[in-house]
């Protein structure tokens, strides 16, 4: 068994560029530990423990979504407080980004697995154990990324802490 999840792929060029807005939360709030830069992604659907044939069977299923690449504009940083995260998140959800979470969440769901949360909201975390207020929204000067791919990841635990390993990448027409 696997802990797996369907995310957008980022370039490593495209996670460098989410640095300094890393930067600007860790200023917000010092005691935040930050995400690794490899780590840095969008989640499109969380899967928890998935076994092989299961695996198989998904990566089929995301073989056969054809949707366009699209841009996508991350302009919002601000705070889940309930899970103590720091993220950067578009102030607008592209149809695009939208079209292909529902998509992803489709494949999953018919392969039995449920959505653990109330509605899609996109965001990439930037930092964890973060004790932050409520009001933490802030616009940021506009970050625009061309997303060309999405990937099923394998979120691996090890000494050093967790990594996220693509294991199958999509491409976008």
């Amino acid at each position: 068994m696997q802990r797996l999840f369907f995310s957008l792929k980022f370039s490593t060029a495209q996670q460098q560029q989410l640095l300094p807005y890393q930067q600007q939360v860790l200023k917000l709030c010092p005691d935040a530990k930050a995400v690794d830069t490899d780590n840095l992604h969008l989640t499109l659907f969380f899967l928890s423990q998935t076994d092989s044939e299961q695996q198989q069977r998904l990566s089929s299923a995301a073989e056969q979504i054809k949707l366009s690449a699209f841009s996508l504009t991350l302009d919002a940083l601000s705070c889940f407080a309930k899970p103590k995260i720091l993220y950067l998140a578009p102030s607008q959800l592209p149809d695009a980004l939208l079209q292909l979470q529902q998509r992803v969440a489709q494949c999953c769901k018919a392969e039995g697995f449920s959505d653990i949360h109330d509605s899609y909201r996109p965001h990439i975390t930037l930092a964890r154990h973060a004790v932050c207020a409520e009001d933490c929204y802030r616009p940021v000067p506009p970050l625009i990324f061309n997303v060309t791919e999405f990937a099923l990841y394998c979120s691996k635990n090890s000494g050093s802490g967790v990594s996220y390993q693509p294991l199958t990448t999509f491409r976008l027409r």
